[in-house]
């Protein structure tokens, strides 16, 4: 049930209930206009508690291990849900159009060219195991963990 339906709901119900009590007179009437508002009030605080929360921001580490085995990790701090492929393009570490494409050759400027040697970046989880899915299908959340790996084949 959508917040309108349960607005509609919750002021029916209280107009009833004040129509009981009160015989529907005059004082009725403003008594479930001020129900009604306060109902009103609350399901648009619960609305905005609802869209802070989707919003609330996550800590992610990222790590990144180059052709010379030199490893940086970064810390992203994130919107809850957002794409990994956005949060490394925003971080620097992948560019825009890599990003867009779900596709990466190079990460922090190092580019892996599998034509040439074989090379290209693996991406794994935070127990290690490869990804199924690329950046640009990743949602991140609190804690996660994700790495890139310069590998040659």
């Amino acid at each position: 049930m959508n917040y309108l339906h349960k607005f509609a709901a919750l002021t029916l119900s209280a107009v009833l209930s004040v129509c009981l009590l009160a015989g529907c007179g005059a004082s009725a009437s403003s008594t479930a206009s001020s129900t009604a508002s306060s109902v009103a009030s609350s399901v648009a605080a619960s609305e905005a508690a609802s869209s802070a929360a989707s919003k609330a921001q996550v800590t992610v580490e990222f790590t990144v291990t180059a052709a010379d085995g030199s490893v940086s990790s970064v810390l992203l701090n994130v919107t809850d849900g957002e794409k990994l492929s956005t949060a490394l393009a925003e971080a620097g570490i992948i560019s825009q159009e890599e990003a867009e494409a779900g596709f990466v050759t190079t990460v922090n400027g190092e580019t892996a060219d599998y034509d040439k040697d074989q090379a290209w970046w693996c991406l794994t989880d935070a127990a290690g195991e490869m990804t199924t899915v690329g950046v640009a299908d990743i949602e991140l959340h609190d804690g996660d963990s994700y790495a890139f790996t310069y590998t040659k084949g």
